[in-house]
């Protein structure tokens, strides 16, 4: 089947145009909200402007191998629908074009795509989301959680604030008060004249190191009477920080692993009798199964998604455009939401993850394969 080359370009051009649009309006969605979400944890560890140009840059490669392949399926709806719309389809078919040589090119950018998806899914999220965890360690383990002269808040709930009066580069503190509400039964208030922060990487925990102070307990009734205070030379006061960075932040998870380590972690559990490896910080197989057949599945739905797309596309009607948008965010929300529904069977064990995790992939080919021949008799 020969493809006229003028056609395929055309095709093409319209294509990543639309493609390119989808991505600016998806992308900004996505990662503007999952960006913010961030901002919350780094306003509890403190950050500057670097920091969150960093967190900025670790997000969007999370989120690349999930953007580019909704823009593409917007790109191929609306790019389709309008050359149908203004009936370019008809006039093709009229010159002997058949559905196939249209189909082609969006096919070939389509294998194209779920190729970038699979290396995006294999290399570059697990490093992003590495980075991610290594720029909230580092800016926790240089004590940007304090802000000399302010209250800092040590907790989502501020259940726990943290002021001092100075604070230098090798985190030494000067003029401590901490309040602590965590136990709304026991509130106390720690006074200290200096100390310095430590942040303890391995059990995801901050320490402050107090010298010289008081520790003042209060009843939960405010009595006089229930009122102690306690000095102390040297007060260790720490706080988890497991809530941001992970307990155990220096074991990674499966979503950070490279593919390459999943599959030998796989075939350590295989030959050593569902053991796993001493320092891995997931101890069941099957979260390190779903990992490995969702990147192998994931890089399957562009080529998926055009099967779709273009004879859906094919159908005339007046506003291509919206009609495009509103057919991608079903067409996206079923996929995913079968992904969702396919991880959950396979965390529960009532499916294994080499099937569950395929069930999109399975249900998006039993609806091609009817839009297809109907397309190619020119039904729709």
């Amino acid at each position: 089947m020969r493809v006229p080359r003028i056609l395929s370009f055309y095709v093409l051009r319209e294509v990543l145009i639309y493609a390119g649009l989808g991505l600016l309006a998806v992308g900004s969605i996505l990662i503007t909200q999952n960006f913010l979400r961030q901002l919350d944890d780094l306003a509890t560890v403190g950050f500057s402007a670097a920091d969150t140009f960093a967190v900025l840059l670790c997000v969007v490669g999370m989120l690349c191998a999930y953007t580019i392949p909704i823009a593409f399926l917007f790109g191929i709806l609306v790019a389709v629908g309008r050359v149908s719309a203004d009936f370019e389809v008809t006039a093709m078919r009229t010159l002997g074009i058949s559905f196939g040589q249209f189909a082609v090119p969006s096919l070939l950018l389509a294998l194209l795509v779920s190729a970038a998806t699979g290396v995006l899914l294999s290399e570059v999220e697990p490093l992003a989301r590495r980075q991610l965890r290594a720029v909230f360690s580092e800016i926790a383990s240089r004590g940007g959680v304090i802000e000399a002269g302010s209250f800092n808040k040590l907790d989502r709930k501020e259940r726990r604030l943290l002021f001092v009066e100075e604070r230098d580069e090798q985190n030494r503190l000067t003029g401590v008060l901490i309040s602590d509400r965590t136990d709304p039964a026991q509130p106390f208030t720690v006074v200290s004249e200096r100390g310095r922060f430590f942040f303890d990487a391995e059990n995801a925990t901050a320490h402050l190191r107090l010298e010289e102070g008081d520790i003042h307990f209060e009843s939960e009734d405010a009595a006089p009477d229930r009122y102690r205070r306690i000095s102390f030379a040297s007060f260790d006061y720490s706080f988890d920080m497991s809530a941001i960075l992970g307990a155990d932040p220096s074991r990674i998870r499966p979503k950070e692993m490279s593919t390459k380590r999943i599959i030998q972690v796989i075939e350590h559990f295989d030959s050593h009798g569902g053991e796993a490896p001493a320092d891995m910080r997931v101890k069941t197989k099957n979260r390190y199964e779903i990992q490995l057949h969702r990147r192998l599945a994931l890089p399957i739905a562009p080529l998926l998604f055009a099967l779709v797309g273009i004879p859906l596309g094919l159908r005339r009607s007046r506003g291509a455009r919206s009609w495009g948008v509103l057919i991608c965010a079903a067409l996206v929300f079923t996929y995913y939401a079968l992904l969702s529904f396919g991880s959950f069977l396979a965390k529960e064990g009532a499916l294994p993850a080499s099937l569950a995790l395929w069930l999109p992939n399975f249900a998006f080919a039993a609806i091609a394969v009817p839009l297809l021949y109907r397309a190619r008799r020119a039904e729709i």
